[in-house]
Formats: C-alpha cells, structure tokens, sequence
C-alpha cells in the first residue's frame, strides 16, 4: 500500500510541476529557453496556431525586409531548422527579462543575443496568453535578425 501511495505522490508533484510551468510566465519563458538550448522539438508545441510571429531583419546594404508568419507556420518552420540550428549551435542567450502584465495576459521582454552570429536583439518581446486549457502559450513574438555574422 505504501508503494501506490508513493507513486500516486510523485505523479500530483510532478502534474503539478507542468501545470505551474504553463500557467506561470516565468516559468513560461524558462521552459522556453530550456527548450530552445536543448534544441527540443516541443518548443513548437509553446506557440498557438494564431500567433504572429514577427521578424524585422535589416541587410547590409540597407534593404529592409519584415517577415510574418501564424504560428502554425512557424511551428512548421521551427520543425525544418532545428536539426541544422543544432549542427551549428544556433543558440539565443536572453538577460534583462522583464514580464509584464498586459491586457490579455503577458509580455516577455528582453535582450536577445545570438551566439553564432554575435548580435544582441534589444527589440525581441513575446506575449503570452491563456490558451481555453487555461496554459499559457505564445500569442505574439518580435525578433531583429542579421543575415551576416559580426563575430
């Protein structure tokens, strides 16, 4: 009888674990990072599939180019790169996280720096919001990219 107790304790500890992971922005954004480190294919699974993805990348030679995409796409998208972000250690670092509250849930701000390129993306946000299971995913993602490294 003790042994089915135990096991029934470690099962509430650990739902409970993954259920304040995805209803906590902290959490949140640490489980992301995690991910994203470990180049773990769930970290697609965080987006909603109506988020809007948004990338601003400015070329060399001054051309402009902003990119959007559903988060259907860039789940699809994070699928095809991660094998080849993981072969080159395509890795962000994030520091000045500051998470506010905002209408409808949560915006992650910070400094984005990429390690293979050596650039920082001060203008990187995300907003995270409650999903109808009442997790949170992400609604919203802002990133500035180069297409050339400066290391």
């Amino acid at each position: 009888m003790k042994y089915k107790v135990g096991i029934l304790s470690v099962l509430v500890i650990l739902f409970t674990a993954v259920v304040r992971a995805e209803s906590d922005p902290q959490n949140f954004f640490q489980n992301y990072t995690r991910l994203g480190d470990n180049f773990d294919l769930m970290v697609a699974e965080l987006y909603n599939d109506s988020a809007k993805i948004h990338a601003y990348r400015v070329y060399p030679h001054g051309l402009e180019r902003n990119m959007e995409f559903t988060g259907a796409q860039w789940k699809q998208f994070i699928q095809k790169v991660m094998p080849l972000a993981k072969l080159q250690n395509d890795k962000s670092t994030f520091s000045d996280i500051k998470i506010s509250e905002v209408e409808g849930g949560y915006k992650v701000k910070a400094n984005r720096y990429s390690e293979r390129k050596c650039y920082m993306d001060t203008g990187y946000y995300m907003i995270l919001q409650r999903q109808v299971n009442g997790n949170l995913a992400i609604f919203e993602e802002y990133m500035e990219t180069k297409p050339l490294s400066n290391c």
